[in-house]
């Protein structure tokens, strides 16, 4: 192998290296989502926030990273895809770590009222499901673009469309019953619209993963 593919390969895996750690303190904003919701703790909440500037600083660092490899190395095949595909990658993630924080948002703005604590939990619940399809998308994007992992990962999306969607349902007839707590009621929409929305940009990352994988490009939303 020429030295040049050498440095390819070692700026490449540097990038995914990176790319692995950003997964994780995303998947920590995630986690810590859904116990504020949980637990109605909004020091928790002010947290994420202020760590999802974090997030957002690493994006635009590792952007750079990848523009800089397909400038100065011109990687090709596999290398290229896997390398122009982090610049979407990083930018998906980044939007799921601020669903996360506006979870807590919706959490602060809602503090002057208990929220019912049943549909918190129904909430989180939703959480944990599009927070293992992120997991299972980075797993595909770790083990070597795993494109079976990945589309087993977009095939989850449905089961979790279907809870926001029975939950919603829920939530406005509680908002109908109690119009007086409307804020409260459109909070928790919010909250269970941001989580359907990570399970959408999980099942992106998987369709990165395919593409990294087979050169080809699926929809499986």
């Amino acid at each position: 192998m020429s030295d040049s593919l050498l440095l390819i390969e070692k700026k490449r895996d540097t990038l995914k290296t990176e790319i692995l750690a950003l997964g994780e303190r995303v998947h920590e904003a995630l986690t810590r989502s859904r116990e504020a919701l949980r637990h109605g703790d909004l020091d928790l909440a002010r947290t994420i926030i202020e760590d999802d500037l974090i997030i957002n600083r690493e994006r635009r660092a590792l952007e750079q990273q990848a523009l800089v490899i397909l400038a100065a190395y011109r990687p090709a095949g596999r290398d290229l895809r896997l390398i122009g595909a982090s610049l979407e990658m990083v930018a998906e993630m980044e939007r799921i770590a601020d669903y996360a924080a506006d979870i807590a948002r919706c959490l602060q703005r809602a503090a002057s009222a208990p929220h019912p604590t049943d549909m918190r939990e129904r909430i989180a619940a939703i959480g944990d499901q599009a927070t293992s399809m992120f997991t299972q998308a980075m797993e595909a994007y770790a083990n070597d673009a795993d494109e079976i992992k990945a589309r087993a990962t977009a095939a989850r999306d449905d089961v979790v469309d279907g809870l926001e969607q029975s939950l919603m349902q829920e939530i406005l007839t509680w908002m109908q019953q109690r119009p007086n707590e409307a804020r409260i009621g459109l909070a928790l929409l919010a909250a269970a619209h941001d989580y359907e929305r990570v399970a959408d940009r999980a099942t992106n990352i998987a369709e990165l993963v395919v593409y990294i994988a087979t050169g080809r490009t699926p929809d499986l939303d």
